[in-house]
């Protein structure tokens, strides 16, 4: 009969279980009697439905002891096995002692049938093992929710984790010729030293503010894509040519941060730049659902650097990681096209 502790709703709950309880313990009790009168009905509830307040707060410490001494959700029926036959014990003193009672105090008329009382004590077990295990179910039912939720939570965690390590980082020689682009500009022309460096703070304060993001505008990706393309046609003139057409309808869609940086990076690393024959690059929206950069196709022969392709990986693993729809890369004949769908904020939730 007891009713534990480990609902959140327990005295609401063991007054709707304690309420027939106590009306087939009192028919038990005094048979078809207590029927007769509403004084008779009255009164016999009233006065065991106290007693079995009483006894109800002596189970439910019983209960939080051994919830106490063996705690582990994997101990659960080692608990039960341990607090049944305490519980039967209890029911056995407790329901001979309110025979007991009845028969001294002559509260009713009606006569207490003691050939009943081993009747209500097997009624008493068969109720205090249901609600014991349901009680005990639903204690290990709310702690798995609570270890999934923070599993999860971990798993999220770590995801989180994975994802900024994935991170692009700027190509070193990329800042190397920057700098030698800049030196030489210094001397030649100081209006477009001043641009270019502007530009290159740009570059630098973006990648130093998405250090911790996970997903930022597309408004955000395309300035920074402009600040790139405009050091790389400085640093390698009429042998790139550039074009940029995002509207602004999709501005605030997700995408995840220095996407543009490993693309740009890796198509001007991986193809040959010739004035003759420039590297044309083009990004904007198609069919409004993902960012597309398409460049001609003139791969080099010998590659210089390794880790742009790895910065590609790095991009395509966060997709997945993001459960996001994949990174599609389009090859044609002449043009490689690479499309990067926009992120959902669900998708985000990591």
């Amino acid at each position: 009969m007891p009713l534990t502790q480990y609902m959140k709703r327990e005295l609401q709950a063991f007054a709707w279980i304690m309420l027939p309880y106590i009306v087939v313990l009192n028919a038990l009790m005094f048979g078809t009697c207590i029927f007769n009168t509403i004084r008779e009905f009255t009164l016999s509830f009233l006065f065991s439905g106290i007693y079995l307040v009483m006894a109800y707060f002596v189970f439910r410490t019983v209960a939080m002891f051994f919830r106490m001494r063996i705690p582990a959700a994997g101990d659960l029926f080692k608990r039960i096995a341990f607090m049944l036959p305490v519980f039967y014990f209890m029911n056995l003193l407790m329901l001979s002692g309110i025979f007991a009672v009845y028969e001294q105090v002559s509260l009713l008329s009606c006569p207490v049938r003691q050939e009943m009382l081993w009747w209500a004590i097997v009624y008493g077990c068969i109720v205090s093992t249901t609600l014991t295990f349901i009680n005990e179910g639903v204690a290990n039912w709310g702690e798995w929710k609570a270890s999934l939720a923070e599993t999860e939570k971990l798993k999220n965690a770590y995801r989180r984790s994975k994802l900024l390590g994935l991170k692009g980082q700027i190509n070193p020689h990329f800042l190397f010729n920057c700098f030698n682009t800049l030196s030489g500009l210094i001397q030649e022309d100081e209006v477009k030293a001043e641009k270019f460096l502007d530009e290159m703070t740009k570059v630098h304060r973006y990648l130093l503010r998405s250090d911790d993001e996970l997903l930022v505008p597309v408004a955000e990706e395309v300035k920074f894509a402009r600040s790139y393309l405009y050091l790389a046609k400085e640093r390698f003139g009429s042998s790139i040519e550039a074009s940029v057409n995002v509207d602004d309808r999709v501005s605030q869609k997700l995408i995840p941060p220095l996407s543009m940086q490993v693309i740009l990076e890796n198509i001007i690393y991986t193809n040959a730049l010739d004035k003759e024959k420039p590297l044309y690059i083009r990004i904007y929206v198609h069919n409004e659902k993902e960012l597309c950069i398409a460049n001609t196709k003139q791969e080099k022969i010998i590659r210089q650097n390794l880790n742009v392709d790895e910065g590609l990986d790095n991009l395509i693993m966060k997709y997945k990681m993001l459960n996001a729809p994949p990174v599609n890369i389009v090859d044609d004949k002449d043009e490689r096209k690479l499309l990067l769908a926009f992120v959902d904020q669900q998708e985000e939730a990591i």
